[in-house]
């Protein structure tokens, strides 16, 4: 080492160091990897607390105001109403003058209901009035005006049949009618129908029978009335009556025979319904006052005292008086060959006087037992070109048939009905015996309308 140069050794160390240095420079290998791995410039998200769940606040609401209902009493009227329950009259005055749509509220009658509802302040928002199942008013507040509508519901009609006899226990139309299971309305439905063919104080025997096919009248399956007759057969004292109801091209009903001919006749043959006789036509009747043969030129129908007496025809009102032996009566003339008379009166109807033009079924009258009378009945009498006739035999002009141009018409709409009823007449078992109901044929549907007014 002493031999080796000086100069050489420096150079040499220098070497060594310098080469230190510079491998200590180099970078690691795990240096490396880490200045490869990309920067994100992206912010991360902090993980956020769970949302706390606060108490729902409920929202603020305004009670709707309930309806209330008022019944009407007798003596009670729509003013009457609002003033009980502390309504506006003006609002009254606005709604009554909407027209014929709220014209109804002026004949409520007892035990119908009217109701209504208010604001916070009082103030009338909707009235609400159902006439009949089938019909409801409302009135609604529009501002400051009043808008009235009518609900009309649709009902559902079902066709049923009743079939009955005159029997000693049922003896009558009506007797033998509610032994069948009848209302009083179709009892007396049925006696319009046939009452000019049919004297039912005179003509009914033990033995006749009857057949009704009828419309019931269902809202939301509930029967809520019976609607009309749509054909009958009545047969009496050997004799077969049909009638079927036909609607012609305008709208207008009418009962007619199978073959077309109208069931109306210029005459009913009685004046008084559901009565009975107590005295017929006798030229040599035994007077029971005067207890002396005197001719009875008519026929006498015992009823209740005020029972409508109505007139048997088209006329005019010749006499309209008293005297003491007719009592209260009235002469009425029908063209020039016809005139009938109607004793015993106890009071005349409204409007009837002489020169009073009449229509047939019309209240003229009402039974009593004014001039020679012992108990209240009619005396009714019946002239042809001024001779006495007696009422039950006398012969009837005859009604005038369907048009030759509807004929057609006429028996494709009455045909199924009238060979419906044929089906069910034949049915056993009468007034006596429990007869199916509620058979149903068809549904008719009917018109649906909703007017609205005071816009």
């Amino acid at each position: 080492m002493n031999e080796y140069p000086k100069l050489h050794l420096k150079i040499v160390i220098a070497l060594v160091m310098s080469l230190i240095v510079a491998i200590a420079a180099l970078p690691t290998k795990k240096d490396n990897q880490t200045a490869n791995i990309p920067i994100s410039l992206s912010i991360e998200t902090m993980p956020t607390e769970e949302p706390v769940e606060l108490a729902q606040v409920p929202a603020k609401t305004v009670a709707q105001p309930l309806w209330k209902d008022i019944t009407v009493k007798n003596g009670d009227s729509v003013s009457s109403i609002f003033t009980k329950a502390g309504l506006s009259a003006t609002d009254l005055h606005y709604i009554m003058n909407l027209g014929s749509d709220v014209a109804v509220l002026s004949r409520i009658q007892p035990g119908q209901t009217i109701q209504y509802q208010v604001d916070q302040t009082g103030q009338l928002q909707n009235l609400s009035y159902q006439e009949t199942p089938l019909s409801k008013l409302s009135v609604n507040r529009v501002g400051q005006k009043f808008k009235a509508e009518w609900d009309h519901v649709k009902p559902e009609i079902l066709i049923s049949y009743k079939t009955a006899r005159i029997t000693h226990k049922n003896p009558s139309l009506y007797h033998a009618g509610k032994e069948a299971g009848l209302s009083d309305n179709l009892i007396m439905q049925l006696s319009y129908v046939f009452q000019w063919d049919i004297s039912f104080a005179l003509d009914i025997r033990r033995g006749d029978t009857f057949t009704v096919l009828y419309e019931d009248v269902y809202v939301e399956g509930e029967k809520i009335k019976e609607g009309v007759i749509l054909a009958a057969v009545f047969n009496n004292m050997g004799r077969s009556h049909t009638a079927v109801l036909y609607e012609n091209r305008v709208g207008q009903r009418s009962y007619f025979t199978p073959e077309g001919r109208s069931m109306r006749k210029a005459f009913l043959r009685d004046p008084v319904h559901f009565s009975r006789v107590s005295s017929s036509f006798n030229m040599r009747r035994l007077h029971p006052i005067h207890k002396k043969i005197m001719p009875h030129r008519g026929i006498d129908y015992a009823a209740r005292k005020g029972t409508p007496v109505v007139s048997s025809g088209d006329g005019k009102v010749t006499v309209s008086r008293r005297n003491s032996a007719s009592g209260r009566y009235i002469v009425i003339k029908h063209g020039e060959r016809y005139t009938t008379k109607y004793l015993h009166l106890s009071a005349f109807a409204k409007g009837i006087r002489a020169g009073k033009q009449v229509k047939q079924g019309q209240t003229i009258g009402y039974v009593g037992a004014t001039g020679w009378a012992t108990a209240p009945h009619l005396h009714y009498e019946f002239l042809v070109n001024g001779v006495h006739r007696n009422p039950k035999t006398v012969k009837l002009p005859k009604a005038e048939p369907i048009h030759a141009k509807d004929q057609t018409r006429f028996q494709q709409l009455t045909q199924p009905v009238i060979a419906r009823l044929e089906s069910v007449s034949g049915l056993r078992g009468y007034a006596s015996a429990a007869n199916a109901t509620n058979a149903s044929i068809y549904k008719r549907k009917t018109k649906q309308n909703s007017k609205l007014k005071g816009e």
